[in-house]
């Protein structure tokens, strides 16, 4: 429920649960700045990782590191374009050619 008084001040109409948020606010920035000066210390927050979680992301730092193109690759798909010794395997492309149109 609102109150609403006009006339009295440059200020909007606050509700009930937005003065309660903002009570809240103030108390809790007052209670931090008084735990801090009277010697208290605030807990701080702390994140532990399970040993799954440890693992991926060793392992993503691992694949991070790893370079987008396997160069060695390319240069061994060039010369052998280049002796003529590439060979495509028709029945292999055909196969993945109508297994990616079943996705669709």
């Amino acid at each position: 429920m609102a109150i609403h008084f006009s006339g009295l001040s440059n200020q909007s109409a606050i509700n009930k649960s937005e003065r309660t948020q903002k009570d809240d606010v103030a108390s809790n920035a007052t209670e931090k700045q008084s735990a801090v000066r009277s010697g208290g210390t605030l807990a701080e927050d702390t994140v532990k990782l399970s040993g799954t979680a440890q693992t991926l992301q060793s392992q993503q730092s691992k694949i991070n590191s790893l370079p987008d193109v396997d160069m060695d690759k390319v240069e061994q798909i060039k010369s052998a374009i280049a002796a003529g010794e590439y060979k495509i395997d028709t029945q292999k492309l055909a196969n993945n050619m109508a297994s990616m149109d079943s996705l669709f």
